[in-house]
């Protein structure tokens, strides 16, 4: 017996809800279900996946809206590179200095930042056009413009240009006050911008992400709930926007809604899932329930869409859209025990970080994907290592995408590797 059929044997009783909270003002749907709610307005992630209407029925005490804050900053970096934590950052004075440095900064994101985080010609418009345009009507997006354009000098001097190093940092600070001011007063008059910001912060996540610390080895779980609070702006911004298709929020939406259709989800489980096994002592230990098994099946079932869209010829754009915006998906419940070193589900995750290997070509990924993967296989008891054999040998022979790379070769890669092993 395997998979699904050893998830629960008769005569079985069903183990305690363990590692987790009940949720007491979360939806009136959790909270029927007994599920962790990340209260999220309107559509908590729950419902969202579901496909289900929310109805929050309980106000909580001193309700506060969705608040972008820094992530954690690895604790140290390569030689060279300097923290990017904006703590006590002080707004520069105007000054003609500041006029040409932000002139500077905002030509190399029009020519080079924004073209090099367009995945291909149906996101481009996005990050060059119309982020160029509406940069001079809200300073949130303004400022993580620059923030983006001055990180990009950094990483292609290898971290030895300190002071767009600096000026990184400083409008970081910026960006994060103006967005959260943006986002307490969320209208359809700024909501395409605030989308467009949130993305942008999406790519600098993933920046920070490549160079994180990896020893000690801690779980990647504030990158995933940074990563987790631009989708919560996007559910924000989902029904302000629903009446206006020509919206820059609702045309990003657009892109990613196959995305939100479980029940074709649940199709891509093959060759996955036998990572739900629970046969031998090891796999037993784990505390289990059905909230724990949907948490680890959406998120087995977004990764073999992955596969499939690459075996599908699906365009290579679309392929790279769909590991960018994991993050977005995941089930905060898999958030949760991945931040609990549960060794499925790292297990789980270097699956993920094994793909997004593929990406290592462009600069705002980097190396990510094959440093967690390595660094989990450190990490998991020797029990699980076997459950590590197709992520590490995928980073052995792997393709590396590129703007300009053809389906056909994409597809032939991904039918060339077997997912199941």
């Amino acid at each position: 017996m395997s998979g699904l059929e050893s998830m629960q044997q008769p005569g079985q009783k069903r183990p305690a809800k363990l590692f987790h909270k009940k949720s007491r003002t979360g939806c009136q749907r959790c909270r029927s279900r007994r599920v962790k709610c990340d209260e999220a307005k309107p559509i908590c992630s729950n419902c969202t996946r579901l496909q289900l209407n929310c109805v929050y029925d309980r106000i909580k005490p001193a309700d506060q809206p969705t608040r972008f804050v820094s992530v954690d900053h690895p604790r140290s970096l390569p030689a060279g590179k300097e923290s990017l934590e904006p703590e006590n950052v002080v707004d520069p004075p105007e000054s003609e200095a500041r006029r040409k440095l932000e002139l500077s900064l905002f030509y190399h994101y029009f020519s080079e930042t924004g073209p090099s985080i367009s995945v291909d010609e149906a996101s481009h418009p996005f990050w060059v056009d119309m982020v160029s345009q509406l940069a001079f009507k809200c300073n949130a997006l303004l400022y993580s413009l620059l923030l983006l354009s001055a990180l990009h000098r950094t990483k292609k001097s290898d971290y030895t240009d300190k002071e767009s190093l600096h000026h990184s940092s400083t409008y970081l600070s910026m960006t994060l006050r103006e967005l959260n001011r943006e986002i307490e007063h969320l209208s359809a008059g700024n909501v395409d911008a605030v989308c467009l910001t949130a993305s942008l912060l999406r790519i600098y996540t993933f920046v920070r992400f490549q160079d994180r610390d990896l020893e000690p080895y801690t779980p990647p779980t504030s990158w995933l709930r940074m990563t987790g609070t631009s989708s919560a702006v996007f559910r924000q911004s989902a029904e302000i926007t629903s009446m206006n298709p020509s919206s820059v929020g609702m045309q990003m939406v657009d892109l990613v809604t196959h995305l939100l259709d479980e029940e074709a989800a649940r199709l891509h489980t093959k060759g996955l899932i036998h990572l739900m096994r629970r046969q031998d002592a090891h796999e037993l230990e784990e505390p289990w329930d059905v909230d724990v098994q949907d948490a680890y099946l959406s998120t087995l079932n977004y990764i073999g869409a992955i596969w499939r869209a690459m075996q599908d010829r699906q365009p290579p754009g679309s392929v790279v859209r769909r590991l960018i915006v994991f993050p977005l998906f995941v089930d905060n419940r898999f958030v949760d025990m991945v931040d609990e070193k549960r060794p499925r589900a790292l297990v789980i995750m270097a699956h993920y970080f094994a793909l997004l290997a593929m990406l290592r070509g462009f600069w705002w990924v980097g190396d990510a994907g094959p440093r967690e993967v390595r660094a989990i296989a450190k990490q998991l008891p020797l029990a699980w290592q076997g459950a590590l054999v197709w992520p590490l040998e995928v980073l052995k022979d792997q393709i590396v995408f590129t703007h300009d790379m053809e389906v056909n070769k994409l597809s032939e890669y991904a039918a060339g590797l077997t997912l199941q092993i």
